[in-house]
């Protein structure tokens, strides 16, 4: 049964899909003090800006074992973070992980007050609040990521996604900031916007810096009112062929302004991440080489994760190679000496490999590990294996 929370602090989004060892642990993660059973939970922040001068709300998820981990986790930092856009996101970080396509990562989303005013990047001189992007990405830079990034273990990796207005704000930020973030999700921008001032922008921009670093993902619904700015920006990176600046563009006939952003996001996250499924056999040496070739990529160190590394020891285990198995479990406590799921599986291996003292030992580890961190399941477990062995002596 999922807890109940104050409305006024947490949200929940229910998941239905059953839990992969491949991909996430086999325990569901607390945040707090509010356990967790299978479902994503997002925290509300108020930040007092002086940047922008008014109360601004932003809702960071992360991943369900955040808690009981050490790891760190690149972060999507989404804009226009009101329903359904951040369920929608949160679902779709979730699933894609929990398949093994993107890695686990934290979800910023930041809420709206003047939409037109935040997300604009100039005075088009058509009337109305607007003009105040720069302002905008000011306080992200300046008092949202610093926030994030203070209280979370993040990796020095960050999206920035947005939608419409959102979207103009994206490419704002990559043409005017690019190193603020290292890769780019437009759904629908609307890139026309006074006279295309963004893209004459990113063409300057392209005449100044040489070499990029960067990913950029832009989509569109059967939306012929944007496709001419789309269509523009598009053209220019084809002529100015920045070096080291991954891109694509993608439409989607009927899809319309509003049900095109599911389809943009996804296959935004998937074109950042295209390659990071592993191999599906190969040895523990492969899977390190390409774990290490998408650190080179990603600018961080990527270790193999641990939920694969403890599959392939099972299956050595169970296919009777106790010496190999035993090989893969040490070496998954040298990665995560902080998850006690590592030390219960090594002593397994021990005890198949009839070193009863290091196994009683190394699931004594196991069970006060999982206790301190609230996993009553394998505290419980590792615990009745460590008396068994015990009572053996």
């Amino acid at each position: 049964m999922l807890p109940k929370f104050k409305r006024c602090d947490l949200w929940t989004l229910r998941a239905v899909f059953p839990l992969s060892l491949c991909v996430l642990s086999l325990i569901a993660a607390s945040y707090g003090q509010t356990q967790q059973v299978a479902s994503v939970v997002h925290t509300r922040y108020t930040i007092n800006s002086a940047v922008l001068g008014e109360e601004r709300t932003i809702l960071v998820r992360v991943p369900d074992n955040y808690e009981r981990t050490d790891a760190r986790y690149p972060v999507v930092y989404m804009l226009d973070a009101h329903p359904p856009q951040n369920a929608m996101m949160a679902g779709i970080l979730e699933q894609q992980a929990w398949g093994g396509q993107i890695p686990e990562m934290i979800l910023v989303g930041i809420q709206n007050t003047n939409r037109s005013r935040d997300l604009t990047p100039s005075d088009d001189g058509k009337g109305g609040s607007v003009g105040g992007g720069e302002k905008f990405l000011q306080f992200i830079e300046k008092e949202v990521i610093p926030l994030v990034e203070k209280n979370y273990r993040t990796q020095p990796y960050r999206i920035f996604a947005g939608h419409s207005l959102g979207g103009l704000a994206a490419i704002y930020c990559f043409s005017a900031h690019p190193d603020l973030f290292n890769a780019y999700i437009a759904a629908s921008p609307t890139l026309s916007w006074d006279n295309n001032l963004v893209i004459r922008q990113a063409e300057k921009a392209f005449q100044e810096r040489k070499v990029w670093n960067k990913t950029i993902f832009v989509g569109l619904g059967d939306e012929p009112d944007l496709s001419g700015g789309v269509n523009a920006f598009r053209d220019l990176l084809k002529k100015a062929k920045p070096k080291d600046l991954d891109y694509e563009f993608q439409q989607y006939p009927g899809e319309n302004h509003a049900s095109v952003v599911l389809r943009v996001y996804y296959a935004g996250l998937r074109k950042i991440y295209a390659g990071w499924l592993p191999p599906k056999s190969g040895s523990v040496a492969e899977l390190e080489d390409h774990y290490k070739k998408l650190s080179e990529r990603f600018g961080y160190t990527i270790p193999v994760p641990e939920e694969l590394l403890n599959q392939i020891g099972y299956q050595f285990l169970r296919g009777g190679k106790v010496a190999e198995a035993l090989s893969v479990f040490r070496r998954n406590a040298e990665l995560y000496p902080n998850s006690a799921n590592v030390y219960d599986s090594l002593a397994e291996a021990l005890e198949k490999n009839g070193q009863t003292r290091q196994a009683r030992e190394t699931y004594e580890k196991a069970f006060k590990m999982a206790e301190a961190q609230g996993d009553e399941a394998l505290a419980n477990s590792s615990r009745k294996n460590f008396e068994r062995l015990n009572n053996k002596q």
